[in-house]
């Protein structure tokens, strides 16, 4: 084993210390996967780890590591993908292979039937051998996952898959865990001798508090201030808010004396979220309300971050409120959130906290002023970027509304979507099954096959639940189908309330097979406009 050479911070001592784990915990010719296992938010050390493996660099393990993160929807599409990145990667890096003396074609490229588990496997061992038999690690963290247990048969089938005696060890995957759920343990304990557990210390929050120990003194104490800070983190994550507390007065002190008003608001916010978490509303609300002073002073020091940290303030005690069970007190906090929001001015938090306000309203059992709240989330949805509205909580305040004006037909619109999303996804797993029947080395034709009846039956079911939606949707008072139609306008042509459903295949409607049997709903402009 070769050791990194000697580290000079917290984060190289880390890079280090899992260099020479990696050294100790994989060197072994029987291995087939690897999980390493992360503490909880720690993810952004391990792309550090990563990236110092793609450069000549002292924690450089003798790996070859290749992140895919191509989505999971059926096997054989997996296999694919990882088979097409696998051939980009060549071909992107064919010129400084040519230098490293690969030069020769690699008869991967073009071959076929490996659409499995067990082409893939095929497909990385020739790339091993390809690259003069260089040891590859591929790191699969996929972008989503259709179906878990669908996955799991996958990554069984590429543990059973077979390797010639001379390739043994060549090929490994490379498994991301999570420190607290432990998801890839069963995956262990099913392939014992052949997946092995790497646990990597990279507690980024550990790493911060010792980077800001090592950094001395500082002006002011900044570093002190850093370190107080680091240790406010650690104690959240570990839920002792008294702790939090006790800590946080330390760091104030030192904002105090710098005149650091946006810091103390920060920790004050810190130690209500740890109260909160306490369940604890009374502390939690005075930390937000003590916040919200120090952020005041900060905005009338003329510093920029001010008005969010009140804005941030306000939302915090909303949610305080409504964790007690006090609506009434929540929609105001709400409310003073989604004004102070809009004098910023920012349009996404204006609508939040008209949005949230509307929803305390009405449980507090006061429609009329929920509705108006509403109606000045409108107001603040109007004056945002197209863009923007998608992807903000507009969705969801349209969506409130529809129930405010008729829940059961909301419900019912919402329980469409819900069948065809459990028939789409039967049908998937149908398809990844039926790939996974044909075999290690499947036929084109026979994989074509499925994804024809797949795509088929996505189309049938998408077309179902349209025209369902679109009939509950017609059969809505005028200003229901108002709304609707605002969502048409500003989120989606097809919008029916949440949960959206879009095209399986990501078509606009002018794509679709058949064409949208939409009828005439109102113009919502006036609505809009009178909102």
């Amino acid at each position: 084993m070769s050791s990194a050479a000697p580290v000079r911070n917290p984060v190289e001592k880390r890079m280090a210390r899992l260099h020479d784990l990696w050294w100790e915990r994989t060197d072994d010719a029987s291995l087939r996967a690897v999980v390493l296992r992360l503490p909880p938010d720690s993810q952004r050390m391990l792309d550090a780890f990563f990236a110092l493996q793609m450069v000549d660099s002292d924690y450089a393990t003798p790996d070859l590591f290749l992140r895919l993160d191509a989505a999971y929807e059926t096997g054989y599409r997996y296999s694919r993908e990882l088979r097409q990145a696998m051939i980009e990667t060549v071909a992107h890096n064919r010129p400084q292979l040519a230098k490293q003396g690969v030069a020769g074609p690699w008869e991967e490229e073009h071959a076929s039937g490996r659409d499995s588990a067990a082409g893939f496997v095929d497909t990385g061992l020739s790339l091993a051998r390809h690259l003069r038999r260089q040891r590859l690690s591929v790191v699969l963290q996929p972008g989503g996952v259709s179906d878990v247990a669908c996955f799991e048969r996958w990554l069984d089938a590429a543990m059973q898959a077979p390797v010639p005696p001379q390739d043994a060890g060549l090929l490994r995957l490379v498994l991301v865990d999570d420190s607290d759920s432990r998801a890839w343990q069963p995956l262990v304990e099913r392939h014992a001798g052949i997946v092995r557990v790497v646990d990597a210390p990279l507690d980024i929050l550990e790493a911060a508090r010792e980077i800001a120990a090592q950094a001395g003194g500082g002006a002011g104490g900044a570093a002190l201030f850093r370190q107080l800070h680091a240790d406010m983190l650690m104690l959240l994550r570990r839920g002792d808010a008294a702790a939090v507390e006790a800590t946080a007065e330390r760091a104030a002190r030192l904002a105090t004396r710098n005149g650091w008003s946006d810091q103390r608001a920060v920790l004050d916010v810190m130690v209500g979220g740890a109260w909160l978490q306490a369940r604890d509303f009374a502390r939690s609300v005075a930390r937000y309300r003590q916040a919200r002073a120090a952020a005041a002073e900060a905005t009338q020091a003329g510093n920029p971050m001010g008005p969010m940290l009140l804005m941030q303030g306000w939302m915090a005690e909303g949610g305080a409120w409504a964790a007690a069970g006090d609506m009434k007190q929540s929609a105001q906090a709400f409310e003073q959130a989604g004004e102070t929001a809009r004098r910023i001015p920012n349009s996404l938090f204006a609508v939040e906290g008209r949005r949230a306000a509307a929803q305390a309203w009405l449980g507090a059992g006061e429609r009329d002023r929920a509705w108006a709240s509403a109606l000045a989330g409108v107001r603040e949805a109007r004056a945002m970027a197209g863009a923007d509205r998608p992807n903000s909580t507009v969705p969801q305040l349209l969506q409130d509304m529809l129930a405010m004006q008729d829940p059961r037909r909301c419900e019912r619109i919402a329980q469409c979507a819900t069948a065809y999303e459990r028939e789409a996804r039967a049908a998937l797993v149908e398809a990844d099954l039926a790939g996974h029947r044909l075999g290690p080395h499947p036929p084109p034709a026979a994989i074509a096959a499925i994804e024809a009846q797949l795509v088929q039956r996505y189309e049938l079911l998408f077309q179902g639940q349209l025209r369902e939606r679109e009939q509950l949707v017609q059969g809505g008072e005028e200003v229901f189908r108002t709304v609707v139609a605002m969502g048409r306008e500003w989120l989606d042509p097809a919008w029916s309330g949440l949960p959206h459903v879009k095209h399986p295949l990501d078509l606009s409607p002018g794509e679709w097979r058949e064409s949208p049997a939409f009828a005439r709903l109102p113009d919502p402009q006036p609505f809009v406009e009178a909102a």
